[in-house]
């Protein structure tokens, strides 16, 4: 009766070990999906703002020549 008992302690010992390395790698999974999820939406964003700022700057030339055109057109 005795082994009997150390055999169901083990066993439970074990399960817990088991169940906690098996979160431990789930969690550590998701945490890398997460950074390279981050990595990639971060990448995305500075993609987008580098887009932005050069149409603005096209846009302020654009608007430099129009105002130079209009000033010239004006004087005629």
């Amino acid at each position: 009766m005795k082994t009997s008992y150390w055999a169901l302690i083990l066993t439970f010992i074990a399960c817990i070990a088991g169940g906690l390395v098996w979160s431990a790698n789930h969690y550590h999974n998701k945490a890398i999906e997460y950074k390279k999820q981050r990595d990639e939406n971060a990448m995305a964003l500075d993609s987008a703002m580098a887009t932005i700022s050069d149409m603005q700057k096209r846009q302020r030339d654009v608007a430099e020549l129009d105002a130079r055109y209009t000033k010239e057109l004006a004087g005629c």
